[in-house]
């Protein structure tokens, strides 16, 4: 998942919570897609998180430099979940 875009991680919830709502899977299918779903939405909240940090340290220069600190999947990812 290191390698996920959050574009794509995203496409990927909509999917499974479109499948989950159908109630067409067998109760171990809709296990294991919702597992797969709260990785996903717990991997998409953390990326917001950074995000979120980086625009609030850019805001937060007030000394008159930007202050701009790349988000980085390792950055993201140091207590990875996906392991």
């Amino acid at each position: 998942m290191k390698h996920l875009k959050f574009e794509d991680a995203l496409k990927r919830l909509e999917e499974i919570t479109d499948k989950l709502e159908t109630g067409d899977l067998s109760l171990e299918e809709s296990l294991k897609l919702y597992q797969e779903g709260i990785k996903l939405k717990e991997w998409c909240y953390k990326y917001l998180q950074e995000a979120e940090g980086k625009i609030y340290k850019i805001i937060q220069s007030n000394d008159g430099k930007e202050i701009i600190e790349e988000i980085s999947e390792d950055s993201i990812f140091k207590n990875d979940l996906f392991s």
